[in-house]
């Protein structure tokens, strides 16, 4: 990888990878590993060749993990300033945001910058030992001159020596706070966005240039937020908005939630915690939602009205390993015993009976739950349903980034790891502006729907919400859907109902016809639909809730 003896060059080897990406994401290639998998299945030259190319992949991306661990760890940029000061006040070490926003560099004196002259003698009283409480210092940004709060703190070194530090001091705002203001006032996640910018101190025109949108935009932005919060201007909005993220904060035992925050958690039997979500009428008939691999668990601001209207309490537990819910090795060899996970939970909230709806990845744990939930469970809606897996070729039309995912649990799991946090890490460098295509790519239907900003952003935050606790979630959704788990099916005396999208090219309608089929399930087919149809055509599917009234 490198001719000069200091080992791998990064950037070379982020274009190895990126080649090898593009290898196995190009269609004559998948075509034919397609035909040696299915070829292999009779024909023992094509096993052979399978399995040697399944040797190559793995090796070479040991080579890469080996290449990458053996690297100089890079120092990760904070995403606020910070500083390293000496006794005398000197900067010894800048992260980029502190030169950027503050003009502060190595070698540059704190008495240089335009710091009063009690916040300086604060500084210099800590350091010297004549203070023992640290002070938070302002410094002006350059350019707009708003305030930045810094706060000086201490780390002990191996040298008796105090490292002193200047850290920028972490925003009020919090998750939990978006997902109250939504949960309280109807806000969009576009506006919390907006909101969490003005909380901040930002004007206007800085949001606009941050979130790449007009001025007029945000301004329209800001009247909707105090509209709806019925605050007598932008000063109280965010005054609002800041008692309402210092009480998203807080967190109390058993079953909670971040106060005023749709958003709660309960405390299995086991210690394991099982975070989930809460739309609609609190004290409405309880639907169950088990989310997808996909789009996250939180449904449109419009359906959220209509389930409120129509009385519907709408729950959405955090499966294994997503948002804040706790993983268990035991569920990766037997799904179904997430059903004990289920049943906990509603005894914990006082629910007898629910509707069960499920998308995607979740369907596999609906549809292996049922059986020792049929007690609890009046009905199960399908939608966007992930049926078995029986060969490479039901992949052939997804979109290349879904196609992969799927089929590499069956290539090479370490490979799927690998690729998986290259993914995350490119979609977070993309952020919502590339997201679209990266996941969606190859499917008109559903790249129509991310034309919408409320579920661009709806779909964008529901990927943070997977991986918001690494990549473990999306590795072993992955690695149930290329299982051989229609094997665990057991029959349930409940009806089953499936709902999906004619334009659905992650998963064929064909597909789930025949997997009905094979369990005496009725279909719906909703026109011009794609994978994202719980979410975009949310009405196509409600409205069978609607019409058994989830008793």
């Amino acid at each position: 990888m490198s001719d000069s003896g200091k080992g791998p060059d990064p950037a070379r080897l982020d274009d190895m990878i990126a080649h090898a990406y593009s290898a196995i994401l190009d269609q004559d290639k998948f075509d034919e590993l397609i035909h040696l998998a299915e070829g292999s299945l009779s024909d023992p030259s094509a096993r052979k060749e399978l399995l040697r190319r399944k040797r190559d992949i793995e090796t070479h991306f040991e080579t890469a993990e080996q290449l990458l661990s053996n690297l100089p760890k890079p120092v990760v940029e904070a995403d606020r300033p910070e500083l390293a000061i000496g006794t005398d006040l000197k900067v010894t070490k800048a992260n980029d945001l502190a030169e950027t926003l503050l003009g502060a560099m190595s070698g540059t004196s704190l008495e240089d910058l335009p710091i009063d002259d009690d916040g300086l003698q604060l500084v210099r009283d800590a350091v010297s030992g004549r203070l023992s409480d640290w002070p938070v210092v302002r410094i002006p940004k350059q350019g707009t001159g708003k305030q930045v709060l810094l706060a000086l703190t201490r780390t002990e070194t191996t040298s008796s020596v105090p490292e002193w530090r200047l850290c920028g001091v972490e925003s009020l705002w919090r998750p939990g706070a978006s997902l109250a203001m939504q949960s309280l006032y109807g806000l969009t996640p576009s506006e919390t966005d907006v909101l969490s910018l003005l909380v901040g101190g930002h004007a206007p025109s800085e949001i606009a240039e941050a979130r790449n949108r007009s001025v007029e935009t945000v301004r329209q932005q800001i009247k909707s937020m105090i509209m709806k919060t019925r605050s007598r201007g932008s000063g109280e909005l965010t005054d609002l908005a800041k008692a309402v993220a210092a009480s998203s904060s807080r967190r109390s035992t058993g079953v909670h939630r971040a106060a005023n925050s749709a958003r709660f958690k309960v405390e299995l039997a086991d210690g394991r915690k099982l975070d989930y979500l809460e739309q609609g009428a609190p004290e409405g008939r309880t639907v169950l939602f088990l989310h997808g691999c996909l789009c996250g668990n939180r449904m449109p601001n419009a359906a959220a009205r209509h389930f409120a209207q129509s009385g519907i309490r709408f729950l959405s537990p955090a499966r294994p390993w997503h948002g804040q819910s706790d993983g268990h090795d035991i569920l990766l060899l037997d799904p179904k015993r997430y059903a004990h996970d289920l049943r906990q939970m509603l005894d914990q909230l006082d629910v007898d009976r629910v509707s069960l709806v499920a998308f995607d990845v979740g369907s596999i744990f609906a549809l292996l739950c049922l059986p020792q939930l049929q007690d609890r469970v009046s009905e199960l809606l399908c939608v966007s349903a992930q049926p078995p897996m029986r060969s490479f070729q039901d992949f052939a039309s997804a979109p290349p980034q879904q196609k992969l995912f799927a089929i590499l649990p069956r290539v090479s799991v370490s490979l799927l790891s690998y690729m998986a946090k290259i993914g995350d890490k490119r979609l977070k460098r993309d952020g919502p502006g590339g997201f679209a295509q990266t996941v969606f790519g190859g499917a008109p239907a559903d790249l129509d729907a991310c034309q919408d900003p409320h579920l661009l952003d709806l779909f964008w935050q529901g990927h943070l919400f997977h991986v918001e606790t690494g990549s473990d979630s999306f590795i072993n959704d992955c690695r149930f859907v290329a299982s051989d788990w229609e094997r665990s099916l057991q029959p349930a005396n409940v009806p089953v109902h499936f709902v999906h999208g004619t334009q659905n090219r992650s998963i064929r309608p064909e597909r789930i016809l025949a997997f009905a089929e094979r369990l005496e399930a009725r279909v719906s087919l909703v026109e011009n639909a794609g994978h994202s149809l719980p979410f975009s055509h949310w009405k196509d599917w409600v409205r069978f809730l609607d019409a058994t009234g989830c008793q």
